[in-house]
């Protein structure tokens, strides 16, 4: 039997790139706006409050409020990955996140700022925040990821950090639109 025509290169390149024989490690998530948080949250107790129609929670701190409200309990999240259906709980959570992250980007830019967010039955949806005819921000809902949110901190940290990325999106297009405006941006 022959030996192979490259044995010496062999025997020293193990095969695997130095980028990928480094473990992965998590993101280093950078500290919240707290500015912006507390507008978020002062938000969504708005929207709450407009669904509490007799105000019997009224008179809860805003975080007790969005606990009691807004966030999933365990058994709502355990019921949505059993049978891969979502919970009407997380169907509610949706729109009403995505309706305060647009109401605090229009008091931070001064621009009219829309939402629509859905999810079907089945945990598969889109939520958006566009401006005119240019879309901010996008985000795709697969299997209900990352919602039901069972704790505040992680709502606010997605919801502040998706208003910074819409903020990042016109700041870097303000050129763009200073002359004609949102309206007149094609394709």
């Amino acid at each position: 039997m022959e030996p192979m025509a490259n044995e010496h290169a062999a025997l020293q390149d193990t095969g695997i790139p130095e980028a990928a024989g480094r473990q992965r490690s998590r993101k280093v998530r950078k500290e919240l706006n707290q500015e912006t948080a507390d507008a978020l949250v002062r938000r969504l107790c708005h929207l709450l409050d407009a669904g509490d129609f007799f105000g019997r929670n009224s008179m809860l701190p805003p975080l007790e409020k969005i606990g009691k409200l807004f966030l999933a309990t365990a058994e709502d999240q355990n019921q949505s990955e059993f049978n891969c259906a979502v919970s009407p709980k997380v169907r509610q959570q949706v729109p009403l996140l995505f309706q305060a992250m647009a109401g605090v980007m229009e008091e931070r830019t001064g621009l009219m700022i829309q939402s629509t967010a859905e999810i079907n039955g089945e945990g598969f949806g889109r939520g958006l925040l566009y401006s005119g005819r240019v879309i901010l921000v996008l985000k795709s809902l697969r299997a209900g990821a990352p919602f039901p949110f069972t704790s505040a901190e992680k709502t606010i940290r997605y919801g502040v950090e998706c208003i910074e990325e819409g903020q990042a999106f016109l700041d870097k297009y303000k050129v763009m639109t200073s002359e004609y405006g949102l309206l007149s941006l094609e394709g």
